[in-house]
């Protein structure tokens, strides 16, 4: 039997719509809609079409998905957005919405090998909230910087920007890596397992612009986490931005001990001095100098000559170091699937075979190293061999 479901599924974390699927396969719009609604049966050459597409096994579509992909885990409001504007598409808010879903689903599947203790994370959480509690009579952007000061020490402690993404692994949240859409730089949510996560575009290759995407979205995790995003008006959702800016800003570029860098710097509207703050910090040249500006440490005269020394350089779109400083990726569940493999909890034919999925369906949807599966699946090969080989010995 067809499950159609399955097909709607997959077909919505693509972000494809139902005309545009009947296209690639070359089927009726109509036919798709029978598919998915009425579990009609395609013929065999449009399963195998429908596999090749999405990467996953003919298996997928007529048989059922394990029960931690039966639910839907978070809650398509709760889906903040690092954007470019304020008008996302409904398709965009569909697809990314799909996919917090499954990453949600994937991780707890995993996770449920595994018992996991409380995590740092909560405990700032609750170190947060007794805070504001307490600071319910000061301004709102005082608040904000206060909690980026406490995160910070919190979950980086003295440790470099440039290990940003790792000490946040670490705290609990989970961190993946994904091809989101031009439209968005990433995206956070808390799932309904009380676990909160961030998706990375893998479209900017830019250590730092990912340090400060990574920071923004922390501020949604941490101090958002009850908005309904999509349904803001404009000028709330432009205000919870530009409170996710602040605490990215403060939380990067501690106040006190930038302003004695900036200050020691020679010529402060020259962006080839600001480089040298770029390499303590791992922040982006323009960040850093907006953050000199907004703590008045740069003269509107001297601000603007910056700007206009950026252009002419050519450096809006790439900087210096941003082909030397290395990007740091995601490595949690990577590693766990690691150890999993190696005391062989899982191997990497009952992952695939359970999921009904290829391993470039992983890579595209959860950023699984897929040399990580074929590099399991080889030594699993080898040691089926030894078996069979000392059988006849």
């Amino acid at each position: 039997m067809f499950i159609g479901s399955n097909l709607e599924s997959i077909r919505m974390l693509n972000g494809l719509s139902r005309k545009e699927l009947s296209e690639k396969v070359d089927v009726s719009e109509q036919a798709i809609w029978q598919y998915e609604v009425k579990n009609m049966m395609p013929e065999i050459n449009k399963i195998y079409d429908l596999s090749k597409l999405f990467h996953v096994k003919t298996s997928y579509f007529i048989s059922e998905q394990p029960d931690a992909f039966k639910q839907n885990s978070v809650d398509k409001h709760s889906i903040a957005f690092r954007a470019k504007s304020y008008k996302v598409s409904t398709k965009l808010l569909n697809k990314q919405h799909h996919q917090a879903n499954y990453l949600s689903n994937f991780t707890n599947y995993l996770l449920s090998y595994v018992k996991s203790p409380v995590m740092p994370i909560f405990e700032l959480i609750n170190q947060l909230e007794d805070f504001i509690m307490s600071a319910r009579d000061m301004d709102r952007i005082k608040i904000v910087k206060m909690c980026a000061s406490i995160s910070r020490e919190k979950l980086l402690g003295n440790n470099s920007n440039n290990r940003l993404l790792f000490y946040l692994e670490k705290s609990g949240i989970m961190i993946y890596e994904k091809s989101i859409d031009n439209e968005a730089d990433a995206f956070s949510f808390w799932s309904d397992s009380d676990i909160p996560y961030i998706a990375l575009g893998n479209n900017k290759g830019v250590a730092v612009r990912r340090n400060f995407d990574i920071a923004h979205e922390l501020c949604h995790l941490l101090l958002h986490r009850h908005i309904e995003f999509d349904i803001l008006p404009q000028d709330e959702y432009k205000q919870i931005e530009k409170e996710a800016d602040i605490f990215a800003a403060e939380f990067l570029l501690p106040e006190a001990e930038f302003i004695n860098d900036f200050n020691n710097l020679t010529k402060k509207s020259n962006p080839d001095h600001i480089k040298l703050l770029k390499e303590k910090w791992f922040v982006s040249i323009q960040a850093i100098a907006m953050r000199a500006y907004y703590l008045d440490l740069m003269t509107d005269v001297q601000y603007r000559y910056f700007w206009s020394s950026i252009n002419k350089k050519g450096y809006k779109k790439r900087e210096p170091l941003d082909e030397e400083i290395k990007l740091a990726k995601p490595v949690k569940i990577n590693s766990l699937l690691n150890f999993f493999f190696k005391e062989r909890v899982i191997t990497p034919e009952y992952l695939l075979e359970d999921l009904k999925v290829s391993s470039e369906f992983l890579s595209e949807m959860a950023s699984i190293d897929s040399r990580l599966i074929d590099k399991y699946k080889e030594v699993n090969r080898s040691t089926n061999t030894d078996v069979i080989s000392n059988l006849f010995k």
